[in-house]
């Protein structure tokens, strides 16, 4: 949008657009800065498990961002969770994600419900 220059007092925002420029200016978002090792080393982690470069930047943000503000040590965190199994680590970074999410918006797991093949009969003759 362009801007206007004016001399006349700016208009009284409605609360419609006073909600937009919330919402726009990322007041729900704090910036975190990050060692650009740290950083590197997270993201090498996560693409060598498989993950593709734009989700692994993107875990590898919320991850580091996380131990920030819990005052961990990042590598330390990925230490640990460099011996979970394939379904580990995708549960743990699923439960991350969620600690980092809106509540409306969660990442889930279908978990299927197993059935026994064999059934249990009394058979009289």
């Amino acid at each position: 949008m362009a801007e206007f220059y004016t001399n006349l007092p700016p208009k009284q925002k409605d609360e419609l657009s006073k909600t937009i420029e919330k919402l726009t200016t990322g007041n729900y978002q704090t910036e975190y800065q990050f060692n650009a090792g740290e950083y590197d080393g997270a993201v090498a982690f996560f693409v060598k498990r498989g993950f593709s470069r734009a989700s692994a930047e993107s875990t590898a943000y919320v991850i580091l961002s996380q131990a920030k503000i819990d005052a961990i040590n990042p590598q330390e965190l990925l230490d640990k969770i460099s011996y979970a199994s394939q379904a580990q680590l995708s549960e743990l970074i699923t439960i991350i994600l969620n600690a980092n999410r809106y509540k409306s918006s969660r990442l889930g797991v279908r978990q299927s419900l197993s059935t026994t093949e064999t059934i249990s009969r009394n058979i009289i003759d």
